[in-house]
């Protein structure tokens, strides 16, 4: 199935893809075989969990703490007999350079409002920026779900952007039902963009189908998808668990006395006494337990809470990953948000298509507002800050190239 990006150079943006791939592998196949990550533990013992036979699960009481869809890919790497660290670098490697060429075609759709040039630079500029950016660079060596949803969301946002003017409208919004149904299946965080994309879907721009059909096809797809993980939760667990049972616990961490509005997970505040994660403990008495405390924390100090809110918005966007970036690439993020918010501006006469690009970096900013956030959790909107700064670069090439033509 081909995806019609519209590029004018098949050559170029196989060589893209190409340098993308390669940067990717060269590095991950380098790296030593061992977790950088306690979460990579986790997602390795659910595969061999379920390839035992016990289901995807981490622990028996933690059988629905983390979301399914990258444990079982590891699972499937396994049981098709093949060395874990190797075989899922390679792969995440091809996903890294398949999201360049994704999100290429995001700028190119998203932007046409502004002119064929300027888009087409733009498609070209946000795949060239993606495939050597570092930290999209460095990831796909690490078994982490950001490695899934670099490439599902870019999917599910060109899918429906290529609906608005497809013969088959309902194929491409079906598709990007799927798509997020994945990408919720691989992080939860996701989630809040469902709404999103209803909203969008009412002032896109469609000619037809009517409203009520694009989205009951949108929902059909997305239920469908993630409707398997629901009665599986329901028959393990004996409740309604839409995806993990750990949201509350989440927030918690995110949201209670200790809490800075910096990255501060539960070891920390176990270490502090006001957490604690015990091996036999239910685990959805033990999600409301938290969530309750964390409710009532914002309950009891609405004001913290803004406080903490707008602390973690900086964090969100911090100008460093953890700390320990070299002074060029924090350099460089910054250039890149000054960038995308410019491109932001320049996109408001396009803004049909470039709304839904804008919510995805607007999905991952409000949710980690509320919850914990880190440096690895803006991953997955990284390709859409680059397409907007993309936006930005192309703009000014053809302003000037036209200025010296008219001297």
């Amino acid at each position: 199935m081909s995806l019609n990006l519209g590029y004018e150079s098949s050559r170029l943006w196989i060589g893209i893809f190409l340098a993308a791939f390669l940067l990717r592998l060269g590095y991950a196949l380098v790296q030593p075989e061992e977790f950088w990550d306690e979460d990579e533990g986790v997602y390795v013992t659910m595969a061999d969990n379920f390839l035992a036979g016990e289901g995807l699960i981490y622990t028996p009481y933690r059988k629905a703490t983390f979301p399914p869809l990258y444990p079982f890919l590891l699972a499937g790497l396994l049981g098709a007999g093949l060395p874990l660290f190797p075989a899922a670098r390679v792969f995440q490697a091809l996903l890294g350079a398949f999201s360049c060429l994704l999100i290429g075609g995001v700028a190119r759709r998203a932007f046409i409002g502004l002119g064929d040039r300027v888009s087409r630079g733009a498609g070209f500029l946000a795949a060239a920026l993606l495939a050597v950016y570092p930290i999209a660079v460095i990831y796909p060596a690490r078994l982490m779900t950001e490695n899934l949803l670099i490439f599902l969301l870019p999917a599910a946002v060109l899918s429906l952007l290529k609906s608005i003017s497809s013969p088959r409208p309902r194929f491409w919004i079906l598709l990007g039902g799927v798509l997020i149904g994945l990408g919720v299946l691989s992080r939860p965080t996701l989630l809040p963009f469902l709404l999103m994309v209803l909203v969008w879907l009412a002032v896109a721009g469609y000619e037809k189908p009517a409203y009520p059909v694009r989205a009951g096809v949108f929902l059909l797809a997305f239920v469908l998808v993630i409707l398997p993980w629901q009665i599986r939760n329901y028959r393990v667990l004996g409740a309604v668990v839409p995806i993990t049972s750990a949201a509350g616990a989440n927030l918690y961490i995110a949201n209670n006395p200790a809490a800075v509005g910096g990255s501060m997970g539960y070891r920390y505040l176990m270490d502090a006494g006001v957490f604690h994660l015990g091996a036999g403990e239910d685990e959805l008495a033990y999600n409301r337990h938290y969530r309750d405390r964390a409710f009532e924390f914002i309950r009891e100090n609405p004001g913290r809470f803004l406080s903490l809110s707008l602390q973690r918005l900086i964090w969100f966007y911090h100008l460093d990953y953890h700390y320990r970036s070299p002074i060029v690439l924090v350099l460089g993020f910054q250039l890149m948000l000054l960038l995308a918010l410019a491109g932001f501006w320049l996109a408001r006469c396009s803004w049909k298509g470039a709304l839904l690009p804008g919510m995805a970096i607007l999905n991952f900013t409000l949710v980690h507002m509320v919850f914990l956030s880190e440096g690895r959790y803006r991953l997955p909107l990284i390709p859409f800050l680059l397409a907007f700064a993309a936006l930005s670069l192309s703009s000014l090439f053809f302003r000037a190239r036209d200025s010296a033509s008219e001297k």
